[in-house]
């Protein structure tokens, strides 16, 4: 998929410009919605076989994101921590 390298999203129906790693980023939580992304998965489904996909690479991203979301990492809304395994979004109300 080639994308530019800023892409609109949506914060509160409003667009903020994201980076290519970031939308793959929410493309993959968005796979799993309501349910958890491992680590391991979320760096595959971001990076694949492209050098520069680890855990840390990925907390980095994960916490952009969430500042251009305005998503507060002490009590997210959109992009949510679960301890030692990776990383879950909420289902979509109405789903």
């Amino acid at each position: 998929m080639s994308l530019p390298s800023a892409t609109p999203a949506l914060r509160a129906r409003k667009r903020c410009r994201v980076t290519a790693t970031e939308y793959r980023l929410l493309d993959a939580l968005s796979l799993d919605a309501g349910g958890v992304a491992t680590y391991e998965t979320l760096i595959r489904r971001v990076w694949g076989d492209r050098d520069g996909g680890n855990v840390e690479a990925l907390r980095s991203a994960v916490a952009k994101l969430r500042r251009k979301l305005g998503d507060d990492a002490r009590k997210p809304r959109y992009v949510i921590g679960v301890r030692g395994l990776g990383y879950r979004m909420p289902e979509p109300h109405g789903s």
